[in-house]
């Protein structure tokens, strides 16, 4: 790398991703705006936190529109890296609204296939195991090592409930707990979000380091209900993680 690419390289923002409005108004009201960018469909307000560059992004809801939003953020700015950060329902009992994961790993969890049966039930694909994919595996992202690694560092003296564990995503939000738990002991994941599939699938097509981190906003296994502040714990998490990690 020349030192013109390296200087490049160092100016280049950090974007933070939140589907709504709630993952994101702690951050709006704690950066420096200096543009608000509307890129299509999509959000981008350009910032500046303790003399860094930061482009906060809204994604909206879905992976659709997460994987839209991350390849938009990467070709508009030229990211280092990006940290998508929200809310997420737990499949464990163990885990409890306001714990923190950080996705290790992510599993996709929409796509599936129905029978052939004219049951209601058995056409649900949400009640069936005909989880489906080209090559038979479940699809999976895991998370840059050098980055994973580097905000282990940074979060380790912070004061959080905080888990490394495999995050499952898709467009559902499943309050079945027959199959939470089946979503649980197929795919591994311990919590589910909407955005987070379709985040890695950009971010890794366009070869720029991601991570996920989620609050855990309810855990209907445990009858605890779905709480708005779970989307400001995760914004504090990370401005805490950003003043010690040095970006």
């Amino acid at each position: 790398m020349s030192i013109q690419d390296a200087t490049i390289k160092k100016q280049a923002p950090i974007v933070i991703q939140g589907a709504l409005e709630s993952e994101l108004d702690l951050f709006l009201n704690t950066f420096k705006i200096t543009a608000h960018r509307a890129v299509g469909a999509f959000d981008f307000y350009e910032c500046m936190h303790r003399d860094n560059p930061i482009v906060v992004s809204k994604t909206k809801i879905g992976e659709i529109c997460s994987a839209t939003a991350t390849a938009l953020a990467i070709q508009q700015y030229h990211p280092r890296w990006i940290l998508n950060q929200g809310t997420a329902g737990a499949l464990v009992d163990w885990l409890n609204t306001g714990d923190i994961v950080i996705g290790k790993r992510i599993c996709y969890f929409s796509q599936f296939s129905t029978d052939e049966a004219r049951d209601v039930e058995a056409i649900n694909p949400w009640k069936t195991d005909g989880y489906r994919s080209i090559d038979g595996d479940v699809i999976s992202y895991q998370a840059d090592q050098a980055l994973l690694q580097a905000v282990k560092d940074a979060a380790a003296p912070l004061r959080y409930p905080l888990y490394f564990d495999t995050l499952g995503s898709g467009d559902i939000w499943t309050k079945d707990p027959i199959q939470i738990r089946k979503n649980h002991q197929q795919f591994g994941a311990v919590c589910e979000a909407m955005e987070c599939a379709g985040a890695y699938l950009a971010a890794n097509s366009l070869q720029t380091p991601l991570l996920s981190v989620r609050a855990i906003s309810n855990n209907e296994l445990k009858h605890q209900a779905y709480d708005e502040a779970s989307g400001i714990l995760a914004q504090r998490f990370v401005l805490e993680l950003l003043d010690r990690f040095h970006i």
